[in-house]
């Protein structure tokens, strides 16, 4: 008779552990895997992928420059009546050459930013599409209705497309697109859009295990050079936990 079987008190424990070990594992192999699948399509639709935290300069033929942020994947179609940006995930921001007979349209979820000659940022993180204007003027449509007016340099607008609740702000033009200095500025977000940002500046797979902490709001001011003291400083206020299980999965919760 082994020790273990001599006393079930102890072996149940053994199992427990073993179960909790095991649980973990499959956690972070899956978490591994899910991984691969959306990147996947997206590299069959997208013209531009970036990695983990890396930005990179497009310049278009037209002229127009955009600067793609992290872990981003757009599609571009220049015609002869439009130049189209397709934002599929991450952010971009666009530095419009003037051509009057051909709009410039970045066009992501629930979101279409329209503008001839401007800067305008767009973005795609979690279930939040949102544009800001750093120079010039944009005509922005929700889900292909138009806005009440168009936006102007330090306006910003966001959607959140799960909701449908579009908020409307201004600030600093200087402040639009933060990111190229790896910067997150949230001003009352969703913790789970703020951490999917965070995220593109990590390695791994970044997973809310709480829908109050991906709900909840959040404002500041977060270093992207930093994602460990990033996502605590996104959760702390509602006594989250950050925890991570492999070089590529980490947990966010409150447990």
């Amino acid at each position: 008779m082994t020790p273990a079987s001599a006393d079930p008190r102890r072996r149940r424990g053994l199992v427990s552990r073993r179960q909790v070990t095991l649980g973990l594992g499959a956690l972070a192999l899956l978490g591994a895997g899910t991984l691969a699948g959306p990147r996947l399509r997206l590299g069959w639709r997208a013209d531009i992928l970036t990695g983990v935290a890396e930005m990179r300069p497009v310049r278009l033929a037209d002229g127009s420059l955009l600067s793609v942020g992290p872990d981003s994947a757009i599609a571009v179609a220049l015609s002869h009546s439009e130049r189209r940006i397709t934002l599929f995930e991450g952010m971009v921001m666009c530095d419009v050459a003037k051509d009057a007979t051909r709009p410039f349209v970045v066009a992501t979820a629930g979101l279409t930013a329209t503008a001839l000659d401007t800067r305008v940022e767009v973005t795609r993180n979690g279930s939040l599409s949102a544009t800001g204007v750093e120079e010039g003027q944009v005509r922005v449509a929700i889900d292909g209705q138009p806005a009440d007016a168009p936006l102007g340099a330090g306006d910003r607008l966001s959607v959140e497309t799960e909701t449908g609740k579009v908020r409307r702000g201004r600030d600093a033009p200087t402040r639009v697109a933060a990111w190229r200095q790896n910067l997150l500025i949230a001003d009352q977000q969703e913790g789970g859009n703020v951490v999917a940002q965070i995220a593109r500046w990590r390695k791994g797979r970044v997973l809310i295990a709480d829908a109050g902490l991906a709900s909840s709001p959040v404002s500041g001011l977060f270093d992207l050079s930093d994602t460990d003291a990033a996502l605590e400083a996104v959760v702390k206020p509602y006594e989250g936990k950050v925890r991570h299980l492999s070089p590529w999965l980490t947990i966010v919760s409150r447990f």
